[in-house]
């Protein structure tokens, strides 16, 4: 059948038709869930579907997902000691759900890896650093965070670091630093995708200028929807798509809608540290997890109603500044604090966007960019560059 053919027939089809054709195929990948710290701290399985977070196996596969990124990161409270000792915990747990779980989970380090996953029946599992300050200020570290097998870094987390100035902390390097200027390349060098999430406008604006490779925001959203730091205003939009880069579109209520944010804003510090006393307190408790999500959800049920319209009104934002070639999704599950769109609670939920964005008018084949493609090419794209 030629491809204008092809085009009639499809357009033929109702758009319940068009999403059962979508879905017998459909690649969906997520660049930011936070599952590994669980993993560590509470023997968190994934093979168990789970009444509570937001990413399991089994509801992996009822949300179609050919691949996720899990991001490695350090809680808040921890020395510089142990940041790094914490992200090669949270690497060998992932390393260890996927030996568990060999019919269901691959390890994939590149874009063609992900595809011979998909080929076996196999979701793909990759890694992304969630802050600079986990390579502790040394490209050796960089380097053997590479060999195991990380491909992306977010340059800082909520606090400014040795690379340069985070978003939401005070600036200390007006920017990027010289070292941070230098990781810029040396990731470049490696194929390590260049995450500016989190970052402040200016440190935004430095690795733009030097960039060799495509960048990424791993889990960040539009600032024209909801204006708040965390968010990428229509210029940095407009700068990520001259890179060739790609956005992906957070989920978290507190930075899709800007009365959540500021709801929960004041709110943080109080909830954290209600955590932070009643872990203390139950240290020996094994009912103590379980507490904590009950205080997140305490917290949570005093964000105003936010749903997954205005997920889709992020990405569509994004698709219309940027162009369709330059946005995906980037949840930020199981890091959000249990702060989930209704409609998008969990990784099941995933195909609902595929129905939004056929209302929204979206073809199939930017459906097919959104939901993964643009993951693969940004991917293919930095491992050019690294080969060049």
């Amino acid at each position: 059948m030629s491809f204008a053919v092809l085009a009639l027939v499809l357009a033929a089809l109702t758009p319940e038709q068009r999403y059962e054709h979508l879905m017998r195929d459909l690649f969906i990948a997520d660049a930011h869930v936070d599952t590994p710290g669980y993993v560590v701290d509470e023997g968190y399985r994934l093979a168990d579907e789970h009444p509570y977070y937001e990413l399991d196996i089994p509801r992996m596969r009822r949300g179609h997902m050919g691949a996720v990124f899990f991001g490695i990161y350090t809680p808040g409270g921890l020395a510089p000691p142990a940041w790094l000792p914490r992200a090669l915990e949270c690497i060998d747990a992932v390393e260890d759900q996927v030996r568990r779980n060999p019919h269901d989970l691959q390890l994939a380090y590149t874009a063609s890896d992900i595809m011979r996953a998909r080929q076996a029946g196999k979701m793909a599992v990759l890694l992304g650093i969630e802050g600079g300050h986990m390579m502790m200020d040394s490209l050796g570290v960089l380097h053997t965070l590479f060999r195991l097998g990380v491909r992306y870094m977010t340059l800082t987390h909520f606090k400014s670091n040795g690379l340069g100035d985070s978003g939401t902390d005070a600036a200390v390097h007006n920017g990027l630093s010289p070292l941070g200027r230098e990781v810029v390349a040396e990731m470049n060098r490696l194929g390590m995708m260049v995450d500016i999430s989190h970052v402040s406008d200016k440190t935004f604006r430095d690795v733009l200028e030097i960039a060799r490779s495509p960048v990424i925001a791993s889990h960040s959203s539009a600032r024209a929807i909801s204006d708040i730091p965390r968010n990428m205003d229509d210029d940095m939009l407009r700068a990520v798509a001259r890179n060739h880069g790609v956005v992906f579109v957070n989920f978290s209520a507190a930075y899709l809608d800007k009365k959540a944010y500021e709801t929960f804003a004041p709110l943080r510090d109080r909830r954290d540290r209600e955590i932070a006393d009643m872990l203390a307190s139950h240290r020996t408790d094994p009912r103590r997890f379980e507490l904590k999500r009950v205080i997140q959800q305490r917290y949570r049920a005093q964000l105003p109603p936010v749903d997954l319209k205005v997920a889709l009104r992020h990405i569509d934002h994004i698709a219309k500044v940027a162009g369709a070639d330059h946005v995906g999704i980037g949840s930020d599950f199981d890091g959000i604090s249990g702060m989930v769109p209704q409609g998008l609670e969990d990784v099941s939920k995933l195909p609902a966007l595929v129905r939004g964005l056929i209302e929204l008018g979206y073809s199939d084949a930017d459906i097919r960019k959104i939901m993964g493609e643009n993951m693969l090419r940004v991917m293919r794209a930095n491992e050019a560059g690294a080969a060049r």
